[in-house]
Order: C-alpha cells, then sequence, then structure tokens
C-alpha cells in the first residue's frame, strides 16, 4: 500500500465527521432549544429552517463510521466494542428523533408530543456524542492489539461533562 493513502482517508474521514458536527449539530440545538420555543408557530419556523437539508446531514456519519471500519479496520474493530452502549443510544436517539420530525407534520398524534420526542432526541444524540467523545479522549484499554476493557468503561465523570459540553455547545 502506498504510504499517502492512509493520509488521504484520514483527512476524508475527518472531513466527514466534521461536516456531521457542523450540519447535524446545527439540527441538534434546533432540538435542544427546542423546548424554550415560546409557540407551536415558533417551533414550526425552526423545524422548517432544517426541513430542507434534514435527510442530508447523517450521510455523513455513515461515511465517517463506513469510511473508518474499510480503511482503518483494527481500529475501528478496537474503538466500536469500547463504545457500543453510548454508539447505540445516539443512534437509537437519531432514530428516534427522525420519526418525530416526522411524524409531529403528518399529525399522528398532538404536536406538542412529538415536538417532547424531538426535543428528546436531539438532548440525548447530542449527549452521547459526548459521551463518545470523553471515552476517546480519556482511552480505551488495548492489549495485544484488542479491546480489554468492560462494557461501561467509557461511563466516567470526564464522560459525562464531556456530554455536558457537547450537548450546550449545540444548544
Amino acid at each position: 500500500m502506498e504510504w499517502y493513502l492512509p493520509v488521504i482517508w484520514a483527512v476524508v474521514i475527518g472531513f466527514a465527521v466534521a461536516m456531521y458536527v457542523i450540519l447535524d449539530g446545527f439540527d441538534l440545538g434546533i432540538g435542544i432549544l427546542f423546548p424554550f420555543a415560546k409557540s407551536m408557530d415558533e417551533r414550526d419556523q425552526m423545524m422548517n429552517s432544517v426541513a430542507p437539508y434534514w435527510d442530508g446531514n447523517e450521510t455523513w456519519l455513515v461515511l465517517g463510521g463506513a469510511g473508518m471500519m474499510v480503511d482503518f479496520p483494527h481500529a475501528y474493530a478496537t474503538i466500536l466494542p469500547a463504545l457500543y452502549v453510548p454508539v447505540i443510544i445516539m443512534l437509537l436517539a437519531l432514530v428516534f428523533r427522525g420519526v418525530a420530525f416526522e411524524f409531529r407534520w403528518l399529525g399522528v398524534a398532538s404536536k406538542k408530543h412529538w415536538s417532547f420526542a424531538f426535543a428528546a432526541g436531539s438532548v440525548l444524540a447530542a449527549f452521547c456524542q459526548g459521551l463518545i467523545l470523553g471515552g476517546l479522549i480519556q482511552g480505551i484499554k488495548v492489549e495485544n492489539g484488542a479491546f480489554a476493557g468492560g462494557t461501561f468503561d467509557w461511563a466516567t465523570p470526564f464522560a459525562a461533562f464531556c456530554g455536558l459540553g457537547v450537548a450546550t455547545g449545540y444548544g
């Protein structure tokens, strides 16, 4: 393998993650600030501001994750088991807020309930992203090239502080 291929892919994956944080961070911020809107009309305006590009933002997350799996499989196989719980919760929260986003417009139930679901999913997804970041920063226990820690090694006060920081930053 040429020496520059990992560098190119690291830049591509870094770009994808940065685009996700910037673009979907705006959407998450809208959801986090949703409960502070004064009226349902204000909430509708907030939703309309993200509606045109809503579905495309998670594409950056998929590109980053799939790119890491394909181009850096050893790192992917080490990092993901260490952070399974916050990653799965984050993905479920993103699905939950996506469903809430769509059903809020359809009027399947009251807008009030779907607005709460959208806000809760946004806060939970942002908090889990901070937990993941905190887990990566504090380090992952590796022995013989494989993850050797426990299921909840990421659950530390530092990771919780990072989770609060990311959620606050998006808001």
